[in-house]
This record gives C-alpha cells, sequence and structure tokens, in this order.
C-alpha cells in the first residue's frame, strides 16, 4: 500500500468517527486503528534507534581510525614512484557478460585505453544462446589481440558465480595452451569504468594479502536524476568509511564484485576446495561468499584506497581549450548505475537476497564477536528497510490528522499519538541521529564527487529508502516462491548502460581519438594521415579510407560513436522499393545517403559520412513524406552506400546469381549468416565515383566539394557537373566508372567467395 493511500485511509476514519456519536462502533473502530499506530510508533522509534546506534559505532571507529592514522609517522602509503617500478606480474580480468551486447564492446575498448599496464588480458564469459554478447566480444576481440572469449558450453541464464567458474577454467585451459601462468586474477563486471592505476595496484598490494578489494564509486550524474545520484551518496560513504572500517576491525573485507584482486594462491586455493568451481553457484552474491571462504581457509583479505598522480585534463581559466595537469585522485572503479526506480528495485533485489536472506541461510551465524556484529549490519536490512518505510507512512498519517483538526475544528478528540516520556527520548535522539547520517552522508559525497551533489543528500536519503523497500519485497517474494516451489533463483541482472566517450573523455573530441580508442588505426598510420591532410586537405576519415589505414565499417562505428546513434550494414535490394524511391539516384549520390526502412513513424536513412547542419536539414525537408514523422540518420560503410548508389535503382543484375545462391539455401549447403557475409564481402571496397578520382589525382578534394555543392543546386549528377566545370573529361569519368567495378566483375567475386569460404565474426551463428 502507497504512502498515499494509507494516509487517506487513516484521514477516512477519522472524519466518518467525527459524523457519528460517540461510543458508536466506528468510533470504537477509528480508537482501535489510532491506538495501533500510536504501538507502531514505539516499535518502530526503537527499531530506528538500534540501527542507528550500530551506525554511530562505525561513525566513530572511522574518525578514531582517521585520527590514529595523522598521528602515525611510519604507516605512510607506498610511493607512486615504487608502484611504477614495480615488476609487472600477469594479471587475468574476468568480465561475466549475460546479455551485454549494449555495453560489452566500450567496457573493453575503455580498459584497454585506460589501464597503465601492459601484462594482462581479458577473459570474457559468454553464454551459448547469448549471440548479440558473442558477437559483440567477437568484434572487439579483433581489434585487441589481449581479449579472449571464454565459452559458457550451456544456455544462460545460470548465474554469476557460474560464468565465472567457465572463465576460470578458460583461463587455466589459456596457460596451458600458452606455456604462461597468471600471477593474480582480477573480477570485473561489463559496465566498469576502470582507472589507470587500477592493475599497478593491484601488482603492488595483491603480495600483501590474499585477496584486495578496491573502492567502488558511481559515475558523477546530474543533479536531477535522484535515483542514478543516490548510489553516489551510498558508495561514497560505504567505500570511504564503511570497508575500510570493516578492514580493519574484522581482519577481512568482503568482495565487491568489481575490482576485487586475487593472489594466484588463493585463487587456486579456491579451485581445489571446490572440485574446480572457486565460485559458489548456489549464491546471488559470490562475491560476499567467496570472501569468508577465503576467511575460513586462512586467506587474508584487505581493503586498499590508493590515491595517486594521473595526467588529465581541465579547462583553461583565463583562455580558452583546456590544459593538461596531473591530478590526485582515488584508485576507483566507476560504476554508470541505473537511473529508474524499477531497475534499482531489481538489483539492490538481487543484493537483499544475496547478502541478507541467501548469506544469512548458507553462512549462518560464525566466527568472532567482531565477525558476527558485522554478519548483523549484513543482514539488517531486513527490517531497516520495511521500517524506514512505516515511519514514512507513520509520519504522513499523524501530520494528515493534526492537518485535518486545524481545518476541522470539530474533529473528533484523539489521545496523543506518543504519551510515553520514554519514547519522546527515544525520537529526540533518533532525530540527532538522523541530523548525524545527514551530515555524514554529505560529507562523503562532497569529498568523492563534489560540493555541488551535497544539498540535495537529504532528499536522495528519502529516494534510497524507498528503493530499498521495494527491494526488500522483491526479495522477500522470490525467496518466498523459491521455498514454495523448488526452483533455483536465476541471475536476475539488470541492464547496464556506458557512459559515451565524451563522459569517459576519451575519443569523443575528434575523429582520430575516436578510431584510436577503437584500436582500428595505430598511431604511426594516425600520425601519417594527420601530416598528408596538412599538404593537401582531405577530412580525416576518408584519406584514412585512401591510404588503406581504417576499414570503412570501422570508420561508419567512429561516425556513429561520435554523433550518438547507431552503425549499420545493409543491402540495397533488401530495401522496400517504396522506401529507397523517396530519394532518387542522383540525390542519393548528392548526400551521401540511402533510406533503409520506417520504424514505426521514424524514416531510418544511411549515411556515408557525416552532413553539414544545413545540408542534413535539407535532406530531411527532401524526405518528408505524410507519415514520417522523424528521420533517424545512421552511419554505414562508405562501400555500401557507394554500392547502392550504383545498382539499387535499376534491375537487379545479380538476379543468376541469387537464384543459384536460393538453391543452396534449400539444399542446406548455405545458411543466412553466410550468404550476409559473401554479398558484404561484395560490396566491400565498393568506392563512390568522386573519391575514386580524388584517390587517382584526377581532382583535389576541394574541386569535389564544389562539385557536389553545384549538382545539389543545380539538379545534375555529380559526373555530368565535374564535366561540365570542366574539372575532368569524359574519358576520365568513363575510367573512374571502369576503376569503380561492373555488375559482372562483382558477380566474378561472389563466385570466388563460393568457392573459398571465409569466416566474419559478425555473421557468426551461434
Amino acid at each position: 500500500m502507497t504512502p498515499s493511500a494509507v494516509l487517506m485511509l487513516g484521514s477516512w476514519f477519522a472524519m466518518v468517527a467525527a459524523q457519528i456519536p460517540n461510543g458508536s462502533e466506528m468510533t470504537a473502530f477509528a480508537l482501535a486503528y489510532w491506538d495501533v499506530l500510536r504501538w507502531a510508533v514505539m516499535v518502530s522509534a526503537v527499531l530506528i534507534l538500534i540501527s542507528s546506534i550500530d551506525d554511530l559505532l562505525i561513525d566513530i571507529a572511522y574518525w578514531v581510525g582517521r585520527l590514529a592514522r595523522l598521528g602515525a609517522v611510519w604507516s605512510s602509503p607506498p610511493r607512486q614512484k615504487w608502484l611504477d617500478e614495480e615488476p609487472e606480474k600477469r594479471i587475468a580480468i574476468m568480465v561475466p557478460a549475460w546479455q551485454e551486447s549494449d555495453v560489452i564492446a566500450s567496457m573493453v575498448a575503455n580498459t584497454n585505453n585506460t589501464f597503465d599496464y601492459s601484462r594482462y588480458d581479458i577473459f570474457v564469459g559468454v553464454y551459448a544462446n547469448d549471440p548479440d554478447t558473442r558477437r559483440e566480444v567477437e568484434k572487439v576481440r579483433q581489434r585487441f589481440p589481449n581479449v579472449h572469449r571464454a565459452e559458457v558450453p550451456h544456455d544462460g541464464p545460470t548465474s554469476k558465480a557460474d560464468c565465472l567458474n567457465w572463465i576460470v577454467q578458460n583461463i587455466l585451459l589459456h596457460e596451458e595452451r600458452t606455456g604462461q601462468t597468471f600471477d593474480a586474477f582480477l573480477m570485473h563486471d561489463a559496465e566498469d569504468v576502470v582507472h589507470p592505476y587500477g592493475l599497478k595496484t593491484v601488482n603492488w598490494f595483491v603480495d600483501e594479502a590474499a585477496m584486495i578489494q578496491m573502492p567502488v564509486l558511481s559515475m558523477d550524474r546530474k543533479w536531477n536524476k535522484l535515483v542514478a545520484c543516490h548510489y553516489m551518496d551510498e558508495f561514497a560513504e560505504f567505500h570511504t568509511k564503511d570497508l575500510p572500517v570493516r578492514s580493519a576491525l574484522a581482519g577481512m573485507t568482503p568482495s565487491a564484485g568489481v575490482a576485487t584482486g586475487f593472489h594466484r594462491l588463493a585463487m587456486m586455493a579456491l579451485v581445489k576446495e571446490k572440485n574446480g568451481q572457486p565460485f559458489n553457484t548456489d549464491s546471488l552474491t559470490e562475491d560476499y561468499d567467496v570472501a569468508h571462504r577465503l576467511n575460513a581457509l586462512g586467506y587474508p583479505s584487505m581493503f586498499v584506497r590508493y590515491h595517486a598522480r594521473v595526467p588529465r585534463q581541465r579547462k583553461a581559466w583565463f583562455r580558452e581549450g583546456t590544459v593538461d595537469v596531473m591530478r590526485r585522485e582515488l584508485v576507483a572503479t566507476k560504476e554508470f548505475f541505473p537511473d529508474s526506480m524499477t531497475t534499482s528495485v531489481r538489483q539492490k533485489a538481487r543484493w537483499m537476497l544475496g547478502i541478507s536472506i541467501m548469506g544469512w541461510v548458507q553462512l549462518g551465524w560464525f566466527g568472532g564477536l567482531v565477525n558476527r556484529y558485522y554478519l548483523f549490519r549484513d543482514r539488517k536490512a531486513l527490517f531497516t528497510a520495511p521500517v524506514g518505510l512505516f515511519g514514512y507512512l507513520i509520519v504522513l498519517q499523524v501530520l494528515g490528522v493534526l492537518l485535518l483538526e486545524w481545518v476541522w475544528p470539530s474533529f473528533m478528540d484523539l489521545p496523543p499519538v506518543i504519551e510515553k516520556r520514554w519514547v519522546w527520548m527515544v525520537v529526540g535522539f533518533n532525530l540527532i541521529f538522523l541530523i548525524n547520517r545527514i551530515l555524514h552522508r554529505a560529507w562523503f559525497t562532497g569529498i568523492n564527487h563534489g560540493l555541488k551533489h551535497v544539498p540535495l543528500t537529504p532528499v536522495r536519503i528519502v529516494t534510497s529508502n524507498l528503493i530499498s523497500f521495494g527491494a526488500f519485497w522483491r526479495a522477500t517474494r522470490q525467496y518466498l516462491g523459491h521455498l514454495i516451489t523448488g526452483r533455483p533463483i536465476a541471475w536476475d541482472k539488470t541492464q547496464h548502460a556506458y557512459p559515451s566517450l565524451s563522459e569517459l573523455q576519451q575519443g569523443g573530441g575528434r575523429l582520430g581519438e575516436t578510431l584510436r580508442f577503437w584500436n582500428h588505426v595505430s598511431e604511426s598510420e594516425l600520425a601519417a594521415a594527420l601530416e598528408a591532410q596538412k599538404a593537401d586537405y582531405r577530412p580525416l576519415g576518408l584519406l584514412l579510407l585512401d591510404l588503406a589505414s581504417v576499414d570503412d565499417d570501422h570508420l561508419a562505428e567512429a561516425f556513429a560513436e561520435r554523433g550518438e546513434t547507431y552503425a549499420t550494414i545493409f543491402d540495397p535490394f533488401q530495401i522496400d522499393r517504396d522506401i529507397l524511391n523517396m530519394l532518387t539516384a542522383e540525390e542519393a549520390a548528392r548526400y551521401g545517403a540511402v533510406p533503409l526502412r520506417m520504424n514505426g513513424s521514424s524514416l531510418d536513412v544511411a549515411l556515408a559520412e557525416p552532413l553539414p547542419p544545413a545540408i542534413r536539414a535539407e535532406l530531411e525537408r527532401r524526405l518528408g513524406r505524410p507519415g514520417v514523422r522523424s528521420v533517424r540518420f545512421m552511419f554505414a560503410p562508405i562501400s555500401d552506400i557507394a554500392f547502392a548508389i550504383r545498382f539499387a535503382w535499376e534491375p537487379d543484375p545479380f538476379t543468376e546469381v541469387r537464384a543459384q545462391l536460393a538453391q543452396m539455401r534449400q539444399a542446406g549447403t548455405l545458411d543466412a549468416s553466410r550468404e550476409a557475409m559473401l554479398w558484404r564481402s561484395v560490396r566491400a571496397g565498393y568506392a563512390r565515383l568522386g573519391d575514386i578520382l580524388v584517390r587517382t589525382g584526377r581532382i583535389s578534394h576541394a574541386d569535389l566539394q564544389n562539385a557536389l555543392a553545384t549538382s545539389r543546386a543545380e539538379g545534375c549528377s555529380l559526373g555530368e557537373t565535374l564535366i561540365r566545370m570542366n574539372m575532368v573529361t569524359t574519358a576520365e569519368i568513363d575510367t573512374a566508372l571502369k576503376d569503380q567495378r561492373s555488375a559482372g566483375w562483382l558477380t566474378e567475386k561472389l563466385a570466388e567467395a563460393l568457392r573459398a569460404p571465409t569466416t566474419d565474426p559478425r555473421f557468426e551463428q551461434t
């Protein structure tokens, strides 16, 4: 029942009671309801007091520890120079992935571009029935040789622990094949944004403890996204105060599931203990479980907070542009947490179910007093989550009754909701503790995310409590359903998002930086292109194509990344003729655009390269039709666009070969993905007429742009315009068209491809 519903119900009882004589049954019922409310105040106040005293003890321990560190002379952290000079261990990074096709490629690319470390490999666990994620992993594996696909040989989802177990098995098999062993293992998730010094920190500290946990924080989010920002508050306080205190007092640190490093000895001990399955597949929070198991095996764990100076850019103070600075930062992993209430409730329900409920059932109560105390803290959400919401409901009802008494003086006379003095004392203490909680939350948010996020801290505490209650309700229902039906609790993962390159401050500014981010071009190739651009200007993407330094499908992906849209490949003969005829072939050539499909009331249009805003607006006007409410532009390989311009508006010249392919499909010797790959291999490398003329030196890029502008204005074809402007001769146009390849030449190439099969991970079927 929502707070507003309870308030309305309580107010309705009171109003009805005011209209009937005293001593009636309804009046007695309203008074009984009010009496229950008074008891609820007492119970809630006591439970909140217990939780508040518990939090106060951690606050005191934190500040005492800080004062002790200030007074210590010999406890300074290792110098950054020592971490830089420490010989690099070989580290295996484990990334479980189930339905992570939206984020996994960006995460792996950003990780490879961020870590200031060389001896590491990334193993991404993928399921047999998750072809989208497999395709993305294959795509990124082609770009980064240290990325490996770790096969989970059965359908998912199972559990994160199961996926991790298979990743470990793949790592051990990789060691057998290569003869090289890993010295440490590091857990990460598909939405993690790593820190440059993350691996150097693992490299230094993993010898001091069998398992180390580095801080995990939320990425900075917009102030008005209360759900997303409440993670900033919670993780800032937990990973700055609670976990360091726990590590110091209990001598054990629970894993956060990400940024957790294992020494090889510890991982092998876990493998041996569980007969090759180091992570507990019966647990939804295998990270929490594994820390306790390591502690029982005699392997220590440690929470590591280390600050390093790293190169960053900031805005210049007295001029435009940016300046390079060395900024002191906490070595922490950042997370792009959910920003919707529903997704957040699902995520926190999984945590609560795994830690508070399943942890209690599977681990019980063990260890010394300090460890049992922390087990209580891990599980107290089972009463604080519902009590927090009930407290809000009680306050709303009492305020509602007081408002009625103020507006309606003849309202029935109810006894005070709090009569006993000790209850008033408890409520007073709770108010003091609430202020203390707000101040601490604001403090840790401010030092981790800046003062701009401090003012809304009290509002986000309310948001956090509402989400916690939703998570409690969902987790309870899931566990009860498991007990009643006996069905296992599956991996209830939430859909992840990943920050854009501009939010990561990597590769979001210039095309060359984006291509480097994705490892599409090398530093030397990019430098050579930039140098050539100085002598005779040509847009960088086209120049890299001219130099054969980048593939056009990779260039389309880079354009899409910078434009925050999609990249696509397409077969022009599969486009509906009515959609295709929204442009003529000449218009398609002038704009470098091909209409693809209607997506509801939106028209999808493929572009070869970004268009200036004025020309883009002009193209949108030309595409305006009844029923087309908007145009969504995406980017396709230039070869796909050029191929479509040359053949799509004419009768299909490949009818005979298509009939041959259809017979092969019927015979079962050709599947759809293989056929799509073959057609893409035919289209790949097909060039636009203007690009051929520039590459062969017949015209300059500036001449091409002038001719395109004239052809757009006069409605003529590019070839006709170039001849009329005396830039090329008819013979040179004929030669360029011959270089552009005929349908017969392409048919022969397709036949060769059929005789010599190739594979392409983009079209892999699993």
